[in-house]
């Protein structure tokens, strides 16, 4: 059930755009609706005759308009609040009471015009919600302006906001020129290097860059289609300087009318996709960045998280985003919850004992990712019993799952589908240059715990108690305490102790101790 839905209506310079989001009980939010108008609000600036820039009427009435409609469909959905916003192409206007007073007369809708300030500062908030980099620089590029932010442990340290987006720096240097007009490139590449050098605690900053905004995701999307990336979703998807040449090298050799043609780039971003490109590529030389992520969280991502923590108590914790995650996929895919506890429990406990014998090597990270894997453990049965390993793989592999990197992802989805180690590797043939043989080697024995600790419940009634494992001059006892019979249990366990006893350097021997006996 849902506690209350809320509509927000983000009136970019490029595009405005309404997101009705229904929000339940854990605070999760479910996009109900998603409504898209490429206004290209920025278009309508013009100088008066005091050099003031003015949105024309002509623009005032495009916002009008879509408004009034995105206004009826918020009606129709019964919300309770409806929180407008605008960006650029307002905050820019000299005439911005006239534009806010003439809206709210006809439509009845109230405008909130955020500073550059509020919208770097939300931007960022949504991206340390949902990416597990602490320190980064952010931009958030639309079609009238763009946001830079320096982040360090997830806060902000500095923004700037700069008046030029892809629109208007389509509008200032390629205006009656072809897209890929090379003279007009040079131009904008001169533009943007001096523009950003101008930002000192931009330089050399040596940190990942987090791209926001419609037209990088489409550069992303373009890049994953030309090398048959092997997983959906673009959160998280990382970018080199070298694709990102790659990809502005196939939109400046595309004749405009093929433009279209290129798989994954979207019509209405055609004429715009090469500033953005470029912008990248310059940003990418100034912070002398080792990679670039994609987010697809952005301004009204910080808007609605910040009003769940505002509104409910805080329950969005950016150190837990990678938890909430799963919490949402076990209660999404019915994952049993004190089933999972009780194999997460004898998996921890038999990882700890692996290593604290030298038999595994112990990380923090690697018992986390263990935990998670244990309580998504072949989750994907809720669609398929019979192929629970794969609908598990394919499932969580093509999630967007928030809090973790593309090949965390897949590490995930490797661990919660495992099998055997044929299965494994048949799932990693996609993945070739993604996992070393170590890497491969060190997923199958984890694997292996998940799979063996499932084995001791396998009746579901929680016999097992305890466990030990000892080594016993160059054997290993795993003594299994148990209350009552463990008829299923001992069947399971015995089948599948091959498993662990490939981590050993010796033989594995199971002994079964009734604690009622």
């Amino acid at each position: 059930m849902y506690s209350n839905k809320v509509g927000l209506i983000d009136i970019g310079s490029n595009t405005i755009r309404m997101v009705i989001y229904a929000i339940d009980q854990y605070y999760d939010v479910h996009e109900i609706t998603n409504l898209k108008a490429p206004a290209r609000l920025s278009q309508y600036l013009n100088k008066d005759k005091n050099d003031q820039v003015m949105m024309s009427d002509k623009g005032i009435q495009k916002l009008t308009e879509t408004l009034a409609s995105f206004n009826y469909a918020a009606r129709a959905h019964k919300i309770e609040e409806l929180i407008v916003f605008a960006t650029a192409a307002i905050r820019q206007s000299a005439n911005q009471e006239q534009i806010i007073q003439r809206v709210l007369e006809e439509t009845g809708i109230e405008i909130r015009i955020l500073s550059e300030k509020e919208e770097a500062s939300l931007g960022q908030y949504a991206i340390s919600h949902s990416l597990p980099n602490r320190n980064m620089v952010t931009i958030d590029m639309g079609g009238g302006s763009c946001e830079i932010t320096l982040s360090e442990n997830k806060e902000i340290k500095q923004y700037h906001s700069f008046p030029f987006g892809v629109v208007s720096l389509k509008e200032k240097f390629f205006k009656d020129k072809d897209h890929n007009d090379s003279t007009a490139i040079e131009k904008t590449r001169r533009y943007l290097q001096k523009t950003f050098k101008s930002l000192d605690w931009l330089k050399k900053v040596k940190y990942p860059i987090v791209a926001v905004g419609g037209s990088a995701r489409n550069i992303a999307q373009v890049h994953q289609r030309l090398q048959n990336y092997p997983i959906a979703g673009l959160h998280g998807y990382r970018l080199s300087e070298k694709n990102l040449n790659t990809t502005l090298d196939l939109f400046q050799s595309t004749n405009y009318q093929d433009m279209q043609d290129i798989d994954g780039l979207s019509s209405d971003r055609t004429d715009i996709i090469i500033p953005a490109n470029l912008a990248l590529i310059e940003l990418f030389q100034i912070v002398n960045a080792p990679t670039l992520f994609i987010s697809r969280q952005g301004l009204r991502d910080g808007v609605i998280t910040y009003y769940l923590n505002d509104h409910f108590n805080q329950p969005i914790n950016p150190e837990h985003i990678h938890v909430r995650s799963v919490a949402k996929v076990c209660r999404d895919f019915k994952v049993h919850p004190k089933v999972a506890e009780i194999r997460s429990k004898i998996a921890i406990d038999l990882y700890k004992q692996l290593t604290d014998l030298g038999q595994m090597d112990y990380s923090y990270a690697q018992q986390v990712e263990l935990e998670m894997a244990s309580y998504l453990y072949r989750c994907g049965q809720f669609i398929s019993k019979e192929a629970d390993s794969q609908t598990t793989f394919y499932l969580l592999s093509n999630m967007d799952l928030a809090g973790f990197s593309h090949r965390d992802r897949v590490r995930l989805a490797l661990l919660s589908s495992y099998r055997n180690k044929s299965l494994l590797n048949q799932y990693c043939q996609s993945f070739s240059n993604w996992f070393s043989s170590e890497d491969i080697k060190e997923l199958q024995a984890l694997g292996g715990i998940l799979k063996f600790s499932q084995s001791l419940n396998d009746s579901k009634t929680s016999p097992i108690k305890n466990i030990k494992l000892e080594k016993k001059k160059k054997d290993y006892i795993l003594t299994l305490y148990h209350n009552g019979p463990v008829v299923a249990e001992q069947y399971r366990a015995d089948r599948h102790a091959k498993h662990i006893a490939r981590s050993l350097d010796g033989s594995l021997k199971l002994k079964y101790v009734d604690l009622e006996a």
